[in-house]
């Protein structure tokens, strides 16, 4: 019989918090509120955006490529920093 093994989930909250960071900066480079990015990536409501850019939230790949896709930059850009 096959063991089974638990899934582990990986969080790091360090570099969630670097990717906020990243996220904030270019957004307000961009000239955008949380809300109007919010909008822009199909949201309702800005706190998706608020939670990413203090790092509460572990967010989708899709969703980090939406949000480099509506900030016009490359999802590196976002990804910057995290491994220092």
């Amino acid at each position: 019989m096959k063991k089974k093994t638990k899934l582990k989930h990986y969080r790091n909250d360090t570099q969630l918090k670097l990717i906020g960071d990243n996220i904030r900066k270019y957004r307000l480079a961009k000239g955008f509120t949380q809300s109007e990015l919010a909008f822009e990536c199909g949201e309702k409501e800005w706190s998706q955006i608020s939670r990413m850019e203090r790092g509460l939230v572990n967010f989708t790949i899709s969703y980090l490529l939406l949000v480099a896709e509506v900030l016009e930059i490359s999802p590196k850009e976002l990804l910057n920093d995290i491994n220092t």
